[in-house]
């Protein structure tokens, strides 16, 4: 979803943002700061659990009020500026980010945050649920600063984009999507080492891992993909991608396989397409030509395609 606020009549423009882009899109109330143009353009994509959003801001101060505290929604806001911001609380305790830093703080309080003018801006925003099962202290999480050059938060805010980028997300690819945005989070949260002390490079590698896997899901059906395509865009060599895989004990080609096979047999099996031809379904999978697709199928589940089908489809 885009908005921008240059779309609507100036006359009209603040009673939307706070009838609509406020409270409904965001769960935040917005307001501009005196003498400052307001303005914001950005993209948001909602995902099961998770939304990611990007795009920039005039200067504003937006703010969870008691009010809208009773939506419920008490998710983690995961947000890396281009330009300094601080989030208040009525506690008095307050988090100061600076350019490039990433602050996290929970949308399940009182809070307000104070941006500045011409402000671009990238958010994850995670449930609790999502990051429960992965970060051991998530209840205790709250107005937090990771430093820039974080490795962890640079391939979840890459990956993000790249989630982004997509035109149409089934409900079952995002969960998906959320829980590798999740994995990616929950390393940086949890620091520079896992649970048994293991060096940083391990958990850098993992995320890594995590992340050319999420961008090999959200590619999945791009006739060929390569490890050269995945690396261009998690910025590392085609080597190491290929490194990755085979450490976690399985090569790039036969993951792609596996993945494009699960797909396929799902569609096979599922009534709703037993109108569609199968050679259709093996070019949508990102398959090139039917010989390697039928010898591959044939390969990985012992039977040819239209066995499958027949089985399954009256």
């Amino acid at each position: 979803m885009m908005f921008n606020t240059a779309d609507v009549p100036e006359a009209e423009r603040m009673a939307f943002v706070r009838d609509y882009y406020g409270p409904i899109l965001t769960g935040l109330e917005l307001a501009p700061v005196p003498d400052n143009p307001f303005g914001i353009a950005a993209s948001f994509l909602q995902l099961p659990g998770a939304m990611v959003a990007h795009g920039h801001s005039g200067a504003m101060v937006s703010q969870r009020t008691n009010a809208l505290l009773s939506d419920g929604i008490d998710d983690f806001c995961i947000c890396r500026p281009a330009k300094a911001y601080r989030v208040d609380t009525p506690a008095g305790r307050t988090l100061e980010v600076g350019a490039g830093e990433t602050g996290i703080w929970t949308l399940g309080q009182r809070s307000a945050t104070h941006v500045q003018p011409d402000t671009k801006f990238r958010t994850v925003q995670l449930s609790r649920a999502l990051l429960r099962s992965l970060v051991p202290n998530v209840d205790d999480i709250n107005l937090t600063r990771l430093p820039a050059g974080n490795p962890m938060l640079d391939l979840m805010f890459s990956y993000a984009d790249l989630v982004a980028e997509q035109p149409a997300i089934s409900s079952v690819t995002g969960i998906v999507l959320a829980g590798q945005l999740a994995q990616l989070a929950a390393l940086a949260i949890n620091g520079e080492a896992d649970k048994n002390g293991a060096p940083a490079r391990t958990s850098v590698r993992a995320a890594r891992l995590a992340a050319a896997k999420a961008a090999t899901q959200a590619a999945l059906h791009q006739p060929g993909l390569s490890t050269t395509a995945i690396a261009a865009r998690l910025g590392i060599s085609p080597r190491y991608v290929q490194i990755l895989f085979e450490e976690d004990g399985e090569t790039f080609s036969s993951y792609v396989t596996r993945l494009r096979m699960e797909w396929l047999r799902r569609m096979l099996e599922d009534p709703l397409h037993a109108h569609r031809r199968i050679s259709d379904l093996a070019f949508e999978a990102g398959f090139r030509d039917l010989s390697t697709f039928n010898r591959q199928f044939r390969r990985y589940f012992g039977k040819a395609p239209s066995a499958a089908r027949r089985r399954e489809v009256p």
